[in-house]
C-alpha cells in the first residue's frame, strides 16, 4: 500500500507546518481535530487512504500547535485565525484550490473559517459540529478544554487531566501548545454560515451532541445535506459510513 509523502512548508507568519500528501487527482483538504494530528483522525483509521484511491491527492495537515507542528514558544500570542490562515498559506504553497475541504470537529470549524476568508473549495465536508459553531457567544467548549488543560499542567488527578495527557502522549503535541490552539477554535455566526454557498455537507454521530445540533447546522448553511452517523464524538470517525458519505459527496460534484 503506498505510503504519504511528509512535508514542512513556512506558513504565512513563517511557523513550520508539517503536512501529508496521498494519491493523485483533485486535491481534498483534511482537517483534524482538537488536540489530534493527520495521523491519529485520517490515516490511522483509514480515511484518508480511502479518499485517495478513490482518486483524489490528500493533503492532510497536522494543525499548527499540534503533532509534527508543535510551536517552540507555545505561550506566544497566536496571530487571529492562524489555523485557518495556514490552510490559505498551504494551498498557495501548493499552487492548488482545493476541490474539497473535510474537516472533524475542530477541524471542521477551522473549515469554515478557511472557506469564510477565501471562499476557495468547491465542496464542504463538516463532521462533528452542530449548530453551536453557529453561535459566537459561547464559549461553554473552549471553557472546558481550557479548565481540562490547565488541570493537567498543574499535575490535578482528575479523568479530563488524565485525558488531555494521555492525548498528547499519543499524538505527540503538548498540553501548552493545545491551550494556544483554543485561540484558533473559533466560530462562525449564523449571518455568515447564512451566505456560503458552496455544497456542504453535514456529517455527526447520532449521539454526538457536543458541538450542538448537526441537523440543524445544515438548516443554516443554505442548501447543506446531513448525514447521521452512529457513535458519539469520539467514535463516529469509526464507522465505515463515513468515508463512504465523503467519497460519495466528493464524486457527485465530479
Amino acid at each position: 500500500m503506498p505510503q504519504p509523502a511528509v512535508h514542512t512548508f513556512p506558513s504565512f507568519d513563517g511557523t513550520l507546518i508539517s503536512y501529508q500528501t496521498l494519491g493523485e487527482g483533485p486535491p481534498v483538504l483534511l482537517l483534524h481535530g482538537f488536540s489530534g494530528n493527520a495521523q491519529i483522525n485520517w490515516f490511522g483509521p483509514g480515511i484518508a487512504q480511502k479518499i485517495a484511491a478513490a482518486g483524489y491527492t490528500v493533503i492532510a495537515p497536522d494543525l499548527r500547535g499540534h503533532g509534527a507542528s508543535s510551536l517552540a514558544d507555545p505561550d506566544a500570542p497566536w496571530p487571529r485565525d492562524a489555523i485557518a490562515r495556514d490552510q490559505i498559506a498551504l494551498m498557495k504553497h501548493l499552487g492548488q484550490k482545493p476541490y474539497g475541504v473535510v474537516g472533524y470537529s475542530m477541524g471542521a470549524l477551522s473549515a469554515l473559517r478557511y472557506h469564510l476568508l477565501s471562499r476557495d473549495g468547491e465542496r464542504l465536508l463538516l463532521g462533528g459540529i452542530g449548530d453551536s459553531a453557529a453561535d459566537e457567544t459561547n464559549t461553554d467548549r473552549n471553557t472546558a478544554f481550557r479548565a481540562a488543560l490547565d488541570a493537567a499542567i498543574a499535575g490535578e488527578d482528575t479523568p479530563t487531566a488524565k485525558a488531555m495527557l494521555a492525548r498528547a502522549k499519543a499524538t505527540g503535541g503538548t498540553l501548552e501548545n493545545y491551550r494556544g490552539a483554543l485561540s484558533s477554535r473559533l466560530y462562525t455566526g449564523r449571518d455568515l454560515l447564512e451566505t456560503f454557498t458552496i455544497p456542504t455537507l453535514v456529517l455527526t454521530g447520532k449521539d454526538d451532541l457536543d458541538n450542538g445540533s448537526g441537523p440543524k447546522l445544515a438548516e443554516i448553511i443554505p442548501g447543506a445535506e446531513y448525514i447521521e452517523l452512529t457513535g458519539n464524538h469520539l467514535t463516529a470517525v469509526g464507522d465505515p459510513a463515513f468515508p463512504e458519505a465523503i467519497i460519495a459527496f466528493l464524486n457527485a460534484g465530479r
